[in-house]
C-alpha cells in the first residue's frame, strides 16, 4: 500500500512540474524607484544617488547609496531647479551642483553633484 501511494504522489508531483514548466512566464520589467512614472530628476554624488519622483501632493526625494543600500524617502518641494525637504531630523537640498544634508546646530554634509538629469 505504501509503495502504491508513493508512486501515485510521485506521478502527481511530476505532472504538476511538467505543467508549470510548460506555462510560458511573462518577462518581468524593472521600473525605477518612482514606480511606473518617469523620475522628475536624477542626481549623482560620490556617495549618493538621488531620484526625485512626483508624489500625490508633492515631490519625493529617494536617496540610496551607490550599492543600492540606505533607501530613504523624503517629501520635498520644488523651487525652480532646486529641491528642498525635511524628514524631521535632517534638512535636504539638492540641485545640479550640490547636495546638502543639514541638521540644526551641526555642520552640514555637502557633496558635489557629479551628474544630473
Amino acid at each position: 500500500m505504501k509503495g502504491k501511494l508513493a508512486i501515485k504522489i510521485t506521478a502527481t508531483l511530476l505532472s504538476a512540474a511538467a505543467l508549470f514548466t510548460a506555462i510560458p512566464l511573462k518577462q518581468s520589467t524593472a521600473f525605477s524607484v518612482c514606480g511606473l512614472q518617469q523620475p522628475e530628476a536624477n542626481f549623482k554624488t560620490n556617495s549618493y544617488l538621488i531620484t526625485i519622483c512626483r508624489g500625490e501632493a508633492t515631490y519625493q526625494m529617494i536617496i540610496t547609496f551607490h550599492d543600492g543600500t540606505g533607501y530613504q524617502r523624503i517629501p520635498v518641494e520644488r523651487e525652480g531647479s532646486l529641491f528642498r525637504g525635511s524628514d524631521g531630523q535632517h534638512n535636504y537640498i539638492v540641485d545640479s551642483s550640490r547636495f546638502v544634508i543639514g541638521t540644526d546646530g551641526e555642520q552640514p554634509i555637502t557633496e558635489q553633484v557629479i551628474e544630473s538629469k
